[in-house]
């Protein structure tokens, strides 16, 4: 009995991970096809019976932020386009998420890059991995320059291989705290996008708290403070004020 009930549990566990595939497969194929008939209720349904199964990936974001468009729902069309982009930077969904960002009521004027939002942006330039991939490439350039600085038979060789090893140096450490930099964004980028079609910005973490502005759906968050169910954010424009956690998501 214990050798045939373990055996079945066997059975279930190798089966779960097909099955569930199969369900994941389906329901993309069931989503595209509603899509295409134009029922974008249906689509994002499945899009996102998909998202809670766990799997993500670019094109299924991708895809879930068209449909948000085609139904005028603004702020989860552009949460979903970043989402996007942050695992693919293809062009469709920049221009995509530029058409989306034009519907928005707010249309908020950049104010400049904080030293921080420098830094993140130049982080975001390349993917967590493409970073490391350089860091590889720096690290055997280093390597190369120190072995030929030491068994170089001309004295030119062994000069230029020094100035590799000493250049590389700091390019290994830079790139390898960049790549890390951008993990941990991807993980956590303190970006958020307002769902909310409505809502104030408040002078403080209150609900009663007197009104700063009033912000519509879609406007891009940066997440800086949490207090109980609020957080301190500042806008592109360089307003900061309170808005409860409720009505964002994070990128």
């Amino acid at each position: 009995m214990n050798r045939f009930f373990l055996f079945l549990v066997f059975l279930i566990l190798i089966n779960h991970p097909v099955k569930s595939q199969e369900s994941v497969e389906s329901s993309f194929i069931t989503a595209n096809t509603a899509y295409e008939q134009k029922d974008f209720q249906k689509a994002i349904k499945n899009y996102e019976v998909i998202l809670t199964s766990g799997t993500q990936s670019a094109e299924l974001f991708y895809n879930l932020a068209n449909s948000y468009f085609q139904i005028g729902t603004i702020g989860k069309a552009i949460l979903y386009y970043e989402k996007s982009l942050l695992l693919d930077e293809n062009e469709n969904t920049l221009h995509n998420l530029e058409i989306a960002r034009s519907k928005q009521i707010d249309q908020l004027s950049s104010v400049g890059a904080t030293p921080r939002q420098w830094w993140d942006n130049m982080v975001r330039t390349f993917s967590a991995n493409t970073w490391t991939i350089l860091m590889i490439l720096l690290l055997w350039g280093t390597i190369t320059g120190w072995i030929l600085w030491l068994i170089g038979k001309e004295r030119t060789h062994r000069k230029r291989g020094f100035t590799l090893g000493i250049i590389g140096i700091p390019l290994v450490l830079l790139t390898a705290f960049i790549a890390s930099a951008a993990n941990d964004l991807q993980v956590d980028s303190r970006r958020a996008i307002l769902l909310e079609k409505e809502i104030d910005l408040r002078i403080s973490p209150d609900p009663k708290g007197k009104t700063l502005n009033t912000l519509h759906e879609g406007v891009e968050l940066r997440l800086l403070e949490e207090i109980n169910d609020w957080y301190h954010v500042r806008l592109i424009n360089g307003d900061q004020g309170w808005v409860p956690e409720t009505s964002f998501e994070r990128i």
